[in-house]
């Protein structure tokens, strides 16, 4: 009789209400309580017809309300500015929008790859979602995509496309004007105008700066000099887009200047870009410009993007006739080693004799100051073995050899400001023999003649970085000169310092100029044995073989390029790759050579020399190493010597293939 779904928690109630009222009415006067009765039933029909009235009405209501939202919903689909598509896993278009295929420019039909209607977009290995946000040119618009799904097992996957030309055409203008400075050197003034009449030096400056005001002009930057030989410009980022894609022409340009004395004039240049402020933008500038004189000159280091980039550095550092330098080093590190209790030395990783030799000269200064003193080798090497047992002859440097662990244990409790740790032969932290203890000491000194890499040690005390220099031997020699006229070397120390200038000059062949011979000859008047140097250069039978066969494996490239490779990990392999690299080297039509070796489990090393047309030092950068214009390398995190030798012969084919349209 009653529909229960009419009835609500509240008609309930009052129903019952009633039929008790009815009940007490009837208890006094029947007729009455019949009357209210019928008067309660008439009142209960009329509320519920009321009530399935209002419930028709509602659900009218509701549906066309439906109809509507979906009609608007299917309207927005179609004509908002939002491109819409859905997609599966692996790419492929199920659904979209009008919207999408008119901004495209094509028809997009269900079973297309969204990759192929757009090539620009990448999508993300991880089961094809487009992981973030990417922005795509297409003609003269810039778009925004990005997907979504319900969660990671969705079978479809929602792209949305948005039209961001206005704010990215902003963005790029912005991008485009923000300021750029470039610190300008010639790093070479003094050797150019040495020996030139006032006429002559006045019209070398004035070709200089007539070339850099048009250069400046010619991408309308603001430049002026402030010194004979320094100049600061300032140009915005498109213009600096252009300078580094013409690859710093400015720098071929002046070198093509020459004086009376035919001594081209090189310029060094620091640019910093991307800045927050101005302050920060010209001491970025400075530290680059700081970077490419510690480099040899003749370049320009260019911050941006976040990194360190390097043009030029095609000649060669230029040896400085005056050893004032050299003078007020030494007397430096003579009042330093008089304020210490502990001298400790190390070098890089895999010593050499260049890096040993140099460690034993400064072992020989705190010897005459009665200091102590540990020289920390990172392996027993070939040249540490050899010179190991030459050392055990001399009571004095019995125990001087120690490895990172017994410094580290030794330097433990002792006052950090009583220990002054020298580094030779390197600059770069990663590359030291112990690099924890450059974190432990406060009083590093730098002594090195590698052209400066972007990786430096924070905070030294003293650095004396002379990139003109043979070899970190040569160097300690000079400042052995001035440290004490007093100074008496032993037999071992001058002939293993000797040594040092013999393996990086090869023989005197290579990166020798007058200050070398000069060193030689000091070191031969200190009682250097060459004999004895020569005996530290001896190699077994077996080394020979090894080095012979890496020579028989080497394939000669298009460009005067020639790679080799020496498979396996056999004792002294780094020393064998170098000899071999050097070998190579002295064939016909051969420019620039490479040899790869496996060092450790995970590494592969790669020597590198060249005849000077090539810079390997670039090269090796690029693989995260370093060196000289002639002689560098390189260690690569890597088990495959395949997939190293490609990678190689890819950068060295670019750098050549760049050179040759320059």
């Amino acid at each position: 009789m009653f529909n229960a779904p009419a009835f609500t928690f509240g008609t309930r109630w009052l129903t019952v209400a009633a039929v008790i009222l009815v009940l007490l009415v009837g208890y006094y006067n029947i007729y009455i309580a019949t009357v209210l009765a019928i008067a309660f039933y008439i009142g209960f029909i009329y509320g519920r017809e009321r009530y399935k009235e209002q419930q028709e009405a509602l659900a009218a209501y509701l549906e066309t309300l439906t109809y509507h939202v979906d009609q608007m919903a299917m309207y927005a689909l179609d004509n908002l500015p939002l491109a819409m598509a859905l997609i599966d896993a692996k790419g492929t278009i199920h659904w979209c929008n009008p919207i999408f295929s008119q901004w495209l420019g094509q028809e997009v039909l269900p079973g297309q790859s969204i990759c192929q209607v757009i090539p620009e977009l990448s999508l993300a290995q991880n089961g094809g979602r487009i992981t973030s946000p990417q922005t795509v040119a297409w003609e003269d618009k810039y778009y925004q995509l990005y997907c979504h799904s319900s969660d990671d097992s969705a079978e479809y996957l929602a792209v949305f496309i948005t039209d961001i030309t206005d704010s990215e055409t902003i963005r790029l203008k912005s991008h485009a004007a923000m300021p750029v400075i470039a610190y300008t050197q010639i790093d070479n003034i003094s050797d150019v105008l040495k020996g030139l009449t006032e006429s002559q030096r006045g019209d070398i400056l004035s070709q200089v700066n007539a070339r850099m005001v048009d250069w400046a002009s010619e991408h309308q930057g603001f430049l002026k000099k402030y010194a004979e030989d320094m100049y600061v410009a300032v140009f915005n980022r498109f213009s600096l887009d252009q300078l580094l894609a013409n690859r710093f022409d400015i720098l071929d340009k002046i070198r093509a200047i020459y004086g009376g004395n035919k001594i081209p004039v090189t310029l060094s240049m620091g640019v910093a870009a991307d800045e927050d402020s101005m302050l920060d933008l010209g001491q970025k500038a400075q530290a680059q410009l700081d970077l490419a004189l510690g480099r040899g000159g003749d370049q320009a280091a260019v911050h941006v993007d976040g990194r360190v980039q390097f043009y030029g550095g095609k000649a060669k550092a230029v040896e400085k006739n005056t050893r004032v330098k050299a003078r007020i080093i030494s007397q430096a590190l003579r009042e330093l080693m008089e304020r210490t209790n502990l001298v400790l030395i190390m070098s890089h990783a895999n010593e050499d004799y260049d890096s040993l030799g140099a460690a034993l000269g400064i072992a020989a200064m705190a010897r005459h100051l009665e200091k102590p003193c540990h020289i920390i080798v990172s392996q027993l090497g070939t040249a540490v073995e050899k010179l190991a047992d030459l050392l055990e002859e001399n009571e004095d440097y019995q125990d001087i050899l120690m490895t990172p662990a017994q410094a580290a244990e030794m330097i433990d409790g002792i006052d950090p400001n009583q220990v002054l740790l020298f580094v030779v032969d390197t600059h770069r932290p990663e590359m030291t023999a112990a690099p924890e203890l450059l974190r432990r000491l406060e009083k590093v000194i730098v002594l090195d003649h590698h052209r400066r890499a972007e990786s430096f040690i924070a905070n030294p005390l003293l650095v004396y970085l002379e990139p003109s220099s043979s070899s970190t031997a040569e160097l300690i020699s000079e400042l052995l000169m001035y440290f004490d006229t007093t100074i008496d070397l032993t037999r071992l120390e001058a002939s293993a310092l000797y040594a040092g200038i013999l393996v990086d000059t090869k023989n005197f062949a290579d990166q020798t100029g007058f200050r070398t011979f000069e060193a030689a000859s000091y070191l031969r008047r200190a009682g250097a044995d060459p004999h004895l140097a020569r005996q530290l250069f001896r190699v077994d039978l077996e080394s020979l073989q090894h080095r012979a066969e890496v020579i028989s494996n080497a394939h000669l490239l298009p460009g005067g390029i020639i790679v080799s490779a020496c498979p396996l990990r056999i004792k002294n392999v780094q020393m064998v790759s170098a000899q071999a690299a050097d070998m190579l080297l002295n064939l016909e039509e051969v420019k620039v050579s490479f040899v790869l070796f496996p060092l450790d489990e995970d590494t592969i090393g790669i020597s590198a020399r060249s005849q000077g047309e090539i810079n390997v030092q670039v090269i090796m950068e690029q693989l995260g190493g370093g060196g000289h214009q002639t002689m560098a390398g390189a260690q690569l995190k890597t088990t495959d010597l395949e997939e190293a030798k490609r990678q190689l012969i890819e950068i060295v084919t670019r750098y050549v293939e760049e050179s040759e349209l320059e």
